[in-house]
This record gives C-alpha cells, structure tokens and sequence, in this order.
C-alpha cells in the first residue's frame, strides 16, 4: 500500500494507526487494532466512511474522539487491561477492586466480551472477591446473571435483615422481594402439664401432658442459615 503523500509504502503488519480520545481533560493517543479486535462497538465504529484526514476526529490532538459521560480513571483501567491482554502478560492482575469494575462497566457498554468475562473472574476470585450485596449490584447493573442466584442466597440465609442503604443499593423492588423469601415468624411452643380431679375411691390423679404452638415475632432462628431458599428465589426473582 503506498501513501500518496511520500511515495513509501506502509507495511501491512508493523504501520500502527492510532486514535485520539479525550476522557474529561485527558487526551488518549493509542493503536486501534486491539480496539477493532476486541469490541464489535469500535470495529463498526472505526468501519465508518472516512473523509479528510484533516476533519476526521480521532487522527489528531485538536480534534480527537470525545468519550462523554466516561470518566478518566474508567478509561485508563480499561486500557491497562486491554494492553495487558494484547501483550500476554499478566499484569492485569495488579488491578485493584475499583479498576476492575470500572473495567466490567466500559467491556460491557462496549462489546469487550474477553474484558468483560477477565472482570468477572477476577472479581470472583479471592482476594478481590465481592461480598453478596456488591454482587447483586453489579449482576443487576450489568447483566450477571450467574452471580445473581448464590448472592441472593448468601443474602436469604445471613442472619443480620437487608439495610435501609442495601436496599437502596440493589432496589427497593428487589429488597422487598428478598424480605419475603427470608423473613418469617418464629414457632413458639408451649408444654403444659394438668393434673385432673381425683378419682372416686381415693385412687391417684391422672395426669395429662399437652403441648401447643403460637406464632411470636422474633429474632431469625440459626437454622435458617443452613436452609436451602433456592427454589423460593427463583420464584420470587423469575431466574
């Protein structure tokens, strides 16, 4: 392929095209080809019909692509990740609890399916592990569907009830759902013994033994912790 500018010809493989990024007020200058490799949203953005180099945006620092509403930090820990994968190394795994979500959040908008599956490992795998409350944000917000089940689990069987700013976090709607399949009133019981009138003769008294249960509020029974809520779950969630 030759340039028309310079007579040269730019070689197929090792010719690195780059694309401009503005993220808040930090200009990205990086190549596209692990763009176009990775996510279906750049290579059908980047297949576009390209016009003057001097107008098209992306191809220089006055004019690049504005990335609205993604913060610097999401951005550069997406790239990190991205770099780290293209490069075969793994030092993607030095990427902290928050990076790693911010990586999960612009894979999924984006079509990253590699990303998106490392940030889910690595957010499942100890010591970045998530408590059940985080993974029942995040399968909701992004579309995890294999964390949803365990943690609403883990959530049914703990003893502590669902916060006020839990249920803020994860929908009042779904906190109200969850009450129902963990919250319960408690099985009292009552042993009574009654001695009844002597008998004609002087004979001893009979005796009767009864027991009677009532309902009483009170704290979750330890037992609740090891029951299985599974079937009420995907009942009441639609899972």
């Amino acid at each position: 392929m030759s340039d028309s500018t310079s007579g040269y010809t730019k070689h197929p493989e090792f010719y690195t095209h780059t694309v401009t990024f503005l993220a808040e007020d930090c200009l990205f200058r990086i190549n596209k080809e692990p763009l176009e490799a990775e996510s279906t949203v750049f290579k059908d953005m980047f297949l576009l019909p390209q016009g003057d180099p001097e107008t098209i945006e992306g191809q220089s620092d006055t004019l690049p692509v504005i990335l609205q509403g993604i913060s610097k930090k999401d951005f550069e820990s997406l790239l990190r990740a991205l770099m780290y994968r293209q490069h075969g190394t793994a030092k993607g795994s030095v990427l902290d609890h928050d990076q790693w979500i911010s990586v999960l959040k612009l894979s999924t908008m984006w079509d990253f399916h590699g990303l998106r599956n490392a940030a889910i490992k690595h957010l499942d795998t100890p010591p970045q592990s998530l408590d059940p409350i985080d993974k029942v944000e995040l399968a909701l917000q992004y579309d995890i569907r294999e964390w949803l089940l365990p943690a609403l689990l883990a959530l049914a069987r703990r003893s502590a009830p669902i916060s006020v700013d839990e249920g803020r976090r994860i929908g009042f709607e779904n906190a109200l759902k969850l009450a129902s399949v963990r919250e319960k009133l408690q099985l009292g019981t009552v042993e009574e013994t009654v001695d009844l009138p002597r008998r004609r003769g002087g004979g001893m008294a009979p005796t009767f033994e009864y027991s009677t249960r009532f309902l009483v509020l009170g704290d979750r029974d330890k037992e609740a912790e090891k029951l299985d809520y599974t079937p009420f779950i995907r009942k009441v969630f639609d899972l």
